[in-house]
């Protein structure tokens, strides 16, 4: 009680204000920085199926594997990053792709 004397009510009541609005803050940081990974995930598994798209296109059947793409297409992925996963049925069947961050 002494200390609230001391301190005043007043600033008391600022500086839970404050360290709420902090805490908020840093809650909603870490939801965008988590959305912004699924993004990029997403727009990574995008560009692999564009190349693949564009692949069966030109040459009439999808690329065999990501290191194909790679090498004749100019698609780049950080595999230090994120994991590929390239599995693919047949030359004219569409791939199935998903990406994961590592």
């Amino acid at each position: 009680m002494k200390f609230i004397k001391t301190f005043g009510t007043k600033n008391l009541i600022i500086m839970v204000l404050l360290l709420s609005i902090l805490v908020f803050g840093i809650f909603s940081l870490n939801n965008i920085s988590s959305s912004k990974e699924e993004e990029m995930t997403k727009n990574i598994e995008t560009a692999i199926l564009s190349a693949a798209i564009q692949c069966y296109a030109l040459e009439g059947s999808y690329p065999p594997d990501i290191v194909y793409l790679v090498q004749n297409y100019g698609l780049i992925v950080d595999e230090r990053i994120y994991f590929v996963f390239y599995d693919i049925q047949g030359s004219n069947m569409m791939p199935n792709v998903a990406v994961f961050k590592r």
